[in-house]
């Protein structure tokens, strides 16, 4: 297990830790503990943010801020980050049009 970079495990950290913060949070409003939510996709907070932030981080603390590895990786989190805010609001703007459509249809 040594022979991973500790930024590996950081980011791996990250993800877990937002997956489990969407678990205790479906818990706290439903009273039911739901296990799926550790390997789910979507939701808040983001588990692809915040595994290439803890990743950004770690390689920033571990290689320095003004290595090129860092920049790469700044870049790198910058574009995941800019897709899943996206793919949100697109999601979020089709669930508007579907809720208008049922109503329309069914309302």
């Amino acid at each position: 297990m040594s022979e991973f970079h500790p930024s590996f495990w950081a980011a791996l950290t990250g993800w877990f830790l937002a997956q489990l913060i969407k678990m205790i949070s479906c818990f706290l409003r439903s009273g039911k503990l739901d296990f799926s939510y550790l390997m789910s996709t979507g939701g808040m907070p983001s588990a692809h943010t915040s595994m290439v932030c803890s990743l950004a981080t770690s390689i920033g603390l571990h290689e320095g801020f003004s290595t090129p590895l860092f920049a790469i990786v700044v870049c790198f989190a910058s574009v995941v980050m800019f897709d899943a805010q996206s793919v949100r609001k697109a999601a979020g703007e089709q669930a508007k049009l579907l809720n208008q459509i049922v109503y329309f249809y069914w309302g």
